[in-house]
């Protein structure tokens, strides 16, 4: 406990119990820094061998993706959610080919948590090659909170290509789930 002085009452003092700093929480913009860019590439930019750079960063882009796959799996959902704002930045910082390959392969997740993630994060990606077939394919999820999501997705990238979005959008538009179908509704209506 900490011992302070109480507001207004000059000379009391009141316990107040200690704050404990949130360890799993991190800004997105703070997570896109630490895992998109700076210190992996940063290190081994210093380094007179180029084989030794290239070795690196291999093995950095793997520890990456590992790292943000065990951050969007995390048992808390506010880690997944903020995990999937930040996203999008990490996604524009990666290379083409590692940027399909994180969006196929949380899409083809077993994990819940990971798919909801990437649906969350589809909706302001940049563009990639695979993502619309991502977008596509979690549309058929089947996690209800995956699909509401990448309704919006569909909705807010819809002028990427308007025939397969919208055709996905008219698809969850008949999903069984009520909210499901109304977000997909509400996205139609403003089409």
């Amino acid at each position: 406990m900490d011992k302070k002085s109480a507001p207004g009452k000059p000379g009391v003092v009141e316990e107040r119990p200690r704050r404990r700093r949130g360890r799993g929480f991190l800004a997105p913009a703070a997570l896109a820094t630490l895992l998109a860019g700076g210190g992996v590439s940063a290190a081994a930019s210093d380094r007179d061998d180029e084989k030794a750079s290239e070795d690196s960063d291999e093995g950095g882009s793997r520890w990456q993706e590992w790292q943000l796959r065990r951050v969007a799996d995390h048992p808390n959902p506010d880690v997944g959610a903020r995990l999937a704002a930040g996203l999008p930045a990490i996604l524009a910082a990666m290379s083409e080919i590692d940027r399909v390959g994180l969006i196929a392969g949380w899409a083809m997740s077993p994990s819940p948590r990971i798919r909801l993630a990437i649906a969350r994060a589809l909706r302001h990606g940049p563009a990639a090659v695979g993502s619309l077939t991502a977008i596509e394919h979690l549309a058929r999820d089947p996690i209800p909170q995956v699909r509401v999501a990448l309704a919006v997705a569909a909705w807010l990238r819809r002028r990427e290509d308007p025939v397969r979005l919208i055709a996905v959008l008219h698809r969850l538009a008949d999903d069984e789930e009520a909210f499901v179908r109304d977000v997909a509704h509400l996205a139609l209506g403003d089409v």
